[in-house]
């Protein structure tokens, strides 16, 4: 994830790969997800922050991952969450998970259409009544529907714990143990990724950030 103080915009600029600098991680179970994030923030192989959030709420079921430029990822955030809570008060029931990330797709791909896009990978994640779904959306606004998905530049790490420690039918507890896992070992592995991490599951309650304990007891269990 970076840090939108930057000047110029060449090919090699590091702050134009949308895969720079972070590592998400969203993982189906089989009554929810659960989506997590470091909180480092790069300008380049400068560390602009510490505190980075890359995990937003969007509505009572829903959240979105962000990296990429913060200000793109930060205007996404914002404007998907607007126009949730239009639909939901025009309409007066909760857009679903698959509603948010169709939204967002569209917004990302008019945008890419008109020659400058936002420069991000996002996914979102939440709980419909079918069920946990998780959609990854690049830049172009291209939206694919995955068991378990990961972004930035740490996610190749992150994916071969999740290729090798996935399977259908997750409990809430073995699919919060699959995520922290490999978000973990991307910190361990990818020098743009650390500072700690945030975990939210999504269930039937709805949206729930883990306490540092507890992600703390799924490192060490």
């Amino acid at each position: 994830m970076n840090n939108p103080n930057f000047n110029g915009m060449g090919n090699n600029n590091p702050f134009m790969d949308p895969k720079h600098g972070t590592t998400t991680v969203a993982v189906r179970f089989k009554g929810g997800t659960v989506v997590a994030a470091d909180r480092r923030a790069t300008m380049g192989s400068f560390i602009a922050s510490k505190k980075a959030q890359k995990v937003h709420e969007l509505n009572e079921y829903t959240v979105a991952t962000i990296a990429g430029l913060v200000s793109d990822a930060q205007y996404l955030v914002h404007l998907t969450r607007a126009n949730l809570n239009l639909f939901e008060l025009g309409r007066g029931y909760a857009p679903t998970a698959k509603m948010a990330g169709n939204l967002l797709a569209s917004i990302m791909y008019g945008q890419y259409r008109a020659y400058f896009p936002y420069y991000v990978s996002m996914i979102v994640a939440g709980l419909d009544r079918d069920g946990p779904h998780i959609y990854t959306l690049d830049m172009a606004g291209g939206i694919t529907e995955e068991d378990f998905a990961s972004t930035g530049s740490g996610s190749l790490v992150a994916y071969g714990v999740l290729e090798s420690t996935w399977k259908d039918g997750l409990t809430e507890a073995e699919g919060l143990k699959v995520t922290i896992t490999a978000l973990a070992t991307a910190i361990s592995r990818d020098a743009a990724t650390g500072d700690g991490m945030d975990v939210l599951v999504v269930n039937k309650k709805g949206v729930k950030r883990m306490a540092s304990d507890e992600v703390k007891s799924y490192l060490e269990a």
